[in-house]
């Protein structure tokens, strides 16, 4: 019995629990995932009738870099993002234009942990909140600026509209970086979609 109790103490130590002055232990857990939405290209197709009687085809193409949200899981401890991979996969799961459809890019973003600061504390930044003015939460850290949707990419979607109709495309994300922890971690969303779509055709 004595054995027994010795463990669950353990364990309740080791799950974050409240602290002696109130607030909760920081915990070594990593657990955010990211969510990438709402990436698109959309080409206007042009042809036009040369004076020998041939037509020329010319494509303007929008490129929409998708929204992306990283989530941290209460107790979680935050990331500092430092690079990306991203590969194009068509709907068979094949790599979209060959070597193009797969690129690393570097990287900076700090991702919040899964804690904030009490409600009387509400206005420090939670890095710098006293640990016992810290409360586990769900916390979403929006970032922006990263390119996802390449343009040689872009380009190629352009052309395939153009020319054999637009593909089914989604996109395989790694992003890369050091936890608060100092240690090495992936998020991996593994199917965003790519919306492809002819906008106008002349």
């Amino acid at each position: 019995m004595k054995r027994i109790a010795l463990l669950a103490g353990v364990l309740s130590l080791g799950l974050g629990a409240c602290t002696q002055n109130g607030g909760v232990n920081i915990g070594q857990g990593f657990s955010i995932d990211a969510n990438v939405v709402g990436g698109a290209v959309e080409v206007a197709v042009t042809r036009t009738t040369t004076p020998s009687g041939g037509t020329t085809v010319s494509t303007l193409a929008t490129t929409t870099q998708p929204t992306i949200t990283f989530n941290a899981r209460p107790q979680s401890v935050g990331f500092q993002l430092q690079k990306y991979t991203v590969e194009i996969l068509d709907n068979a799961g094949v790599r979209y234009a060959e070597d193009q459809g797969l690129y690393q890019l570097s990287a900076s973003a700090i991702i919040q942990p899964g804690f904030v600061c009490s409600t009387a504390d509400a206005a420090t930044p939670v890095e710098q909140c006293a640990p016992s003015a810290k409360t586990a939460a769900n916390v979403s850290t929006p970032v922006s600026g990263l390119t996802l949707i390449d343009g040689a990419v872009s380009r190629q979607i352009a052309s395939d509209c153009a020319s054999i109709g637009c593909p089914t495309l989604k996109m395989k994300v790694t992003f890369m970086g050091v936890d608060d922890s100092g240690r090495a971690q992936s998020i991996v969303v593994a199917g965003a979609d790519l919306g492809t779509r002819v906008t106008s055709s002349n």
